[in-house]
């Protein structure tokens, strides 16, 4: 009778009066489910943050720490060899970075080519930011193709790409930046340059035929592009007429040539080396709006006028170096002039490995007014990061976390189950010391009504949960990445 009633006395209270050590399986139902649902609420958050900050780590990876080892390989003292290098004068070449525009990709969506040109810009921009930052040249020199369809925009659309330009590459105080070199891309090429493009280009970057002291060193920019043009005289008029003028400047200086066009070469005897990607030899031909070298009458002409003992060049966007010798008419003397044609520093260029050239200028001066007559001039390739594996890198991890989520969210682990298992198992226990044969059958009835309302549960929010995940995941992904291209 005691026992009896004190089962009676057990069945009757109700599930809110009931502890977890005496719990009953009608009010199971109510006390699991919360906690399962903190329970993997917690859990869920635990791991968004544990894959955010793999990704921190992952971002910061490949926009800093490979950047900057990028930038160390590159540092003056590791190749340049000046009794003191203290004086030298550093130079940074950049050639084509030819920034995307609308029409550059014609046929995509419009979000692919918004994406597309975020990232290009934001590699250009980031290898700039760095290279003045640790190599900390004193001039930078753009080689020409600064836009990509410049020779065609309007004058509104020109404005904005010019503002995005000088956004990409801010200039430091303190340095020269010299960007009046003009590629066929910003102003068209010989018979068929655009002449108010020319003029647009002239007004707001420099006369694209000029010339400065820098470093103890004459740089000549020459505008080959216009003394190409044989159409109309009034475009080669200007180049023609500087190159005529500079034959009277003081030629106390070591002369370096700076053109967007590489100069005529006998690509059989003149090859470029192994540092060029291409195995192919280098191309000579000319089409709608660009030619691949100037002419041989002109390039011995600029040759002799200049006489330069070094020139730099871009357009090609892949690397070739080659001498040029030469016997100037004034009776001076067989000399010879080392060519780089410089590779493009953009990712989009169809090359794999974008790169920068660097010089380095030493022609100290004696009181006299003297300086070396040995070599005064170094000059080496600094590749940039590799543009691609970033790419491939942050794709990989995207798949691997969408991977883990969908694990997560749609197959949870067994020790996840094992929980739910354990409590039931609490719940069952509790109930087999009844002694009334009833309360064991409506004891398992309602641990299967249970496992029915868990799984039921469990399904309806297995998508709430992914998507939760996913959409938190990727805001502070997102978040992250704007960081690193929008903010630093």
């Amino acid at each position: 009778m005691f026992k009896r009633k004190k089962a009676d006395t057990m069945m009757d209270r109700s599930d809110d009066e009931v502890e977890l050590g005496s719990v009953t399986t009608g009010n199971a139902s109510r006390m699991l489910k919360p906690q399962c649902r903190q329970w993997k609420s917690v859990r869920s958050w635990r791991l968004v943050l544990g894959l955010w900050v793999a990704w921190v780590a992952l971002i910061h990876y490949y926009e800093h720490t490979v950047v900057v080892r990028a930038m160390k390989k590159c540092q003056w003292n590791k190749w340049e060899q000046w009794e003191n290098p203290v004086g030298a004068h550093h130079v940074a070449l950049f050639a084509d970075p030819q920034i995307m525009d609308n029409h550059s990709y014609p046929g995509r969506p419009a979000i692919v080519n918004y994406c597309t040109r975020v990232i290009l810009d934001h590699y250009l921009a980031r290898n700039w930011k760095y290279v003045q930052g640790y190599l900390e040249p004193q001039t930078s020199v753009f080689l020409g193709d600064l836009f990509d369809g410049g020779r065609y925009w309007d004058d509104k659309y020109w404005f904005n790409e010019y503002q995005r330009f000088n956004r990409i590459f801010p200039r430091k105080p303190g340095t020269t930046t010299i960007t009046n070199v003009a590629g066929n891309h910003d102003i068209g090429f010989g018979d068929t340059v655009v002449k108010n493009s020319l003029l647009r280009f002239s007004a707001f970057f420099g006369e694209t035929s000029d010339y400065f002291h820098i470093g103890n060193h004459t740089f000549v920019v020459l505008d080959t592009i216009s003394l190409s043009d044989s159409a109309d005289p009034h475009i080669s008029e200007k180049p023609r007429d500087f190159l005529e003028k500079f034959g009277e400047v003081d030629p106390s200086y070591p002369r370096i040539m700076l053109s967007h066009v590489p100069l005529w070469r006998d690509v059989t005897k003149q090859t470029c080396g192994s540092r060029r990607e291409s195995s192919n030899l280098f191309p000579v031909m000319k089409g709608d709006q660009y030619q691949t070298v100037i002419t041989e009458e002109i390039s011995n002409d600029v040759l002799d006028t200049i006489k330069p003992i070094l020139l730099f060049s871009g357009d090609d966007h892949d690397y070739c170096h080659i001498k040029h010798e030469y016997t100037p008419k004034d009776g001076s003397g067989t000399k010879l002039a080392n060519e780089y044609t410089v590779k493009s520093c953009a990712m989009n260029m169809g090359i794999s490995k974008p790169a920068i050239q660097l010089l380095s200028l030493y022609n100290p001066q004696s009181e006299m007014g003297i300086g070396l007559t040995g070599q005064t001039y170094s000059t080496e390739m600094c590749y940039m990061p590799d543009p691609y594996k970033p790419l491939t890198m942050y794709i990989i991890a995207a798949i691997f976390c969408l991977i883990i989520l969908i694990k997560t969210s749609f197959f949870p682990k067994r020790y996840i189950r094992s929980k739910y298992q354990n409590l039931a198992g609490k719940i069952k226990k509790v109930d087999e010391t009844l002694p009334m044969p009833v309360s064991i059958s409506d004891a398992q009835l309602e641990d299967k009504k249970l496992k029915a309302s868990l799984q039921s549960s469990e399904e309806q929010s297995k998508f709430a949960v992914f998507f939760q995940k996913v959409g938190s995941l990727a805001a502070l992904v997102l978040a992250t990445f704007f960081y690193y291209y929008c903010v630093i």
